[in-house]
């Protein structure tokens, strides 16, 4: 609901810009407005709600270790609601779709994100990566904190991919750490780490002036 508003908004302050700009020009020209949702943020770590096996916190009596270090890829993941209905409803205007990731590796290790489109029986209707995961460097130890390491990624969507986006009711980020390079002597604080990950969106528009001018006329 509260995307729907925004788009809302955004129609209703384009036309009101339209409508002024009828004096200065009666000839038809495009437009290409733009405008941004954010669609939503997490902290994936070694905790439930991140979707990470709390059992294997416990310690291997016969190596002192936690589990979770006998793992090649530590997996966590997290699911955002987001109805792509409410924005794909204007899709005769839209000509591209960017999604911008931001990722904070606050892992000592290399990491990986994925994010998976799914519609409202939570099946995969798309990914952000078509060639696979996002690869994020490991964060830079400060002595038992990490200085995360940021990451921008845009990839832009364009009209052929959108109309499969149309039953889009949620989407699933999925990040893992690579265990291959583990530094020992930092495994205890490892609970205390985070993969931070935000995902936006920005929406390109293709609107006719002449004929926004014609249909307020017609009314």
């Amino acid at each position: 609901m509260v995307i729907f508003k925004q788009i809302a908004v955004f129609f209703l302050a384009s036309i009101l810009i339209l409508s002024c700009s009828k004096e200065e020009s009666e000839e038809e020209s495009n437009w290409n407005p733009e405008f941004s949702i954010a669609i939503g943020s997490t902290s994936l770590g070694m905790n439930a709600d991140s979707g990470f096996d709390t059992l294997l916190l416990h310690l291997n009596a016969l190596t002192g270790l936690p589990y979770w270090i006998e793992e090649i890829y530590v997996p966590m993941s997290y699911t955002m609601p987001f109805d792509m209905g409410q924005v794909t409803e204007f899709s005769d205007e839209i000509i591209s779709l960017m999604f911008r990731l931001n990722t904070y590796n606050g892992f000592p290790n290399e990491a990986f994100a994925q994010v998976y489109f799914r519609d409202m029986n939570n099946h995969i209707v798309d990914s952000l990566f078509s060639t696979g995961a996002l690869t994020m460097k490991s964060g830079t130890v400060n002595g038992e904190s990490i200085n995360s390491t940021h990451t921008q990624t845009d990839i832009v969507f364009d009209q052929s991919k959108i109309d499969a986006l149309t039953t889009v009711r949620n989407v699933l980020v999925k990040g893992e750490i690579s265990n291959i390079l583990l530094d020992t002597t930092l495994v205890e604080f490892y609970p205390n780490y985070t993969l931070d990950i935000q995902l936006g969106l920005q929406v390109e528009l293709n609107m006719s002036i002449s004929n926004q001018f014609s249909n307020t006329n017609d009314q």
